[in-house]
């Protein structure tokens, strides 16, 4: 009986494992992805009575990658296709196009256009597109294809909702605006934009250098008034936000006495003060010159301390302003392209292929 029950265990613990192999995601290949090749673009052949206005629309593709819009106006011989996603809605308008006075119609919508060199403002449904020369049909529409709802495959997730991109992968994870260039790099910024969480908040601090400069003046909003330490290492300034937030990223304005070297604190849970970031050299200084400290991992807390560790001048450690933000400021830059249904990805030397979600 005992021996059956070891055998019975080895076979459930090896169906187990091969059940988890399975279920596994694969990882994604090493990037040796090759973007398909494209022929020249050959402008069609216009109807001589439509003008040269005409010609120079309709002679080449156009793409449009702005204020969170994308879109494409392309035209293969015969009709004329107009795509858009914008903030304001979605467009897809195809049709023999009929040309009077200026104006070009497409299945009852109007367009007016200029054309500058390598740009085009297309004017229709009451806003105004620059758009650019693409080198073939399928770069054009790269961007409206690729850059609007969710894609996901690989362990990779994708998303855009009107100006603001997303990505997941693992246990990152970055959210901001996005750019497509015609070679289909698409980058992803993130910046500590929002409402600054340490503003207000109750501060002490047990170094001061004389009552003009207390601690509480470098947490109400004001680039004219700052805190300055005496002239002594270490110092520490503790900010009390009332409650428990979500914390990304310092950032500090730091006086011509600026920090050279000085770590951001937090309480946890425990009432323990844990390591945030430390930055070992820093030279920076001037309202103009803020220093952007992203955390190592986001933190929930109520406290937050700065600890001055040694300064950069003879003088003391001072700041005009300490921020706190929830987002950590970043970029992500990858290429994309659009292969049948999916999306390929190529990002950090691997290919993550993609597919839309519904």
């Amino acid at each position: 009986m005992k021996k059956l029950s070891a055998c019975l265990l080895a076979a459930l613990l090896f169906l187990a494992a091969c059940t988890s192999e399975e279920s596994a995601p694969e990882p994604p290949p090493a990037s040796t992805y090759k973007p398909p090749v494209t022929e020249p673009y050959v402008s069609p052949a216009l109807p001589e009575e439509w003008g040269e206005d005409a010609q120079n629309l309709l002679s080449v593709p156009w793409t449009v990658v702005s204020s969170g819009a994308a879109g494409a106006l392309t035209f293969d011989g015969e009709r004329v296709r107009w795509e858009l996603s914008s903030p304001n809605g979605s467009a897809e308008v195809e049709g023999i196009p009929a040309f009077e006075d200026g104006v070009m119609t497409v299945d009852g919508q109007e367009f007016r256009w200029k054309t500058l060199a390598a740009f085009c403002l297309l004017t229709t449904g009451g806003e105004t597109w620059q758009l650019t020369r693409a080198d073939s049909v399928d770069e054009a529409r790269r961007a409206f294809r690729l850059v609007n709802g969710t894609w996901s495959g690989s362990g990779m997730t994708l998303s855009f909702e009107d100006q603001i991109a997303s990505l997941s992968l693992g246990d990152r994870s970055i959210q901001g605006g996005w750019t497509l260039s015609n070679d289909g790099t698409l980058k992803i910024s993130s910046s500590a934009e929002g409402f600054n969480l340490a503003k207000g908040a109750k501060v002490k601090a047990d170094s001061i250098e004389t009552l003009d400069f207390p601690p509480e003046l470098a947490f109400d909003g004001d680039f004219s008034t700052r805190y300055s330490s005496a002239y002594n290492d270490p110092v520490t300034v503790t900010a009390d936000l009332g409650k428990t937030k979500t914390i990304g990223c310092a950032v500090l304005y730091f006086e011509t006495a600026y920090s050279s070297e000085f770590k951001i604190e937090y309480k946890n849970a425990q009432n323990q003060w844990v390591e945030a970031a430390h930055v070992k050299r820093n030279s920076q200084s001037g309202v103009d010159q803020p220093v952007t400290v992203p955390f190592k991992n986001a933190v929930e807390a109520r406290e937050i301390r700065f600890v001055g560790l040694k300064r950069g001048t003879d003088w003391g450690h001072s700041f005009y302003e300490l921020e706190l933000y929830e987002n950590v400021p970043g970029t992500a830059e990858m290429k994309v392209y659009a292969e049948g249904e999916e999306m390929v990805v190529l990002f950090e030397g691997l290919t993550y292929r993609l597919t839309k979600g519904s």
